[in-house]
């Protein structure tokens, strides 16, 4: 009994915000669900946008403000998990083609060498002509240029071959 009240506490500790604001960007939940790994929850994720929108392929490749939320719900979820499973997906999302950005995907990487724990929460916020600012737990860690890597990175969710299908469709509001 103990075992179910802990997974119920940790499973409800993401509260998921209907909206974020970042810089004045004002933007709304799209939609969010839950990445399983081996039975285990282990984050949740949402997508915010400007105006709802249910086009993967459009919100990948637009130059607009949007974000993706990660609230992480497991102690599997640590600094070199993270950084190896970004890794992955952008290598999957760019169909192994990250030359072009490899020198983001390092500054993704070194994001996270202040450790990740059970109960943070990160938002990637892409704004335009500035790149996608890395925030965890309301504070700014990096900020990461570029358009292309801002698609590879969506894409990582949105593609159509997404880290987890079902969870690309809960962020679709599916």
């Amino acid at each position: 009994l103990s075992i179910s009240c802990f997974f119920a506490t940790a499973i409800n500790a993401a509260e998921i915000p209907e909206n974020i604001e970042y810089q004045g960007t004002k933007l709304i939940l799209n939609g969010h669900g839950t990445r399983v790994i081996f039975f285990m929850k282990v984050y949740e994720g949402s997508l915010y946008l400007e105006n709802k929108n249910t086009n993967s392929n459009k919100l990948i490749s637009d130059n607009e403000p949007m974000a993706i939320r990660i609230d992480v719900l497991s102690n599997m979820v640590t600094a070199d998990a993270m950084k190896k499973a970004l890794n992955e997906g952008l290598e999957k999302s760019t169909g192994d083609n990250t030359g072009s950005i490899s020198s983001e995907m390092k500054q993704l990487s070194s994001s996270f060498n202040n450790g990740v724990a059970n109960g943070d929460f990160y938002e990637f916020v892409y704004l335009p002509d500035a790149g996608t600012h890395v925030v965890k737990n309301q504070l700014l860690v990096d900020v990461i240029p570029g358009l292309e890597f801002k698609k590879a990175f969506f894409g990582i969710f949105l593609s159509d071959d997404p880290i987890q299908k079902n969870l690309k469709k809960a962020m679709l509001g599916g």
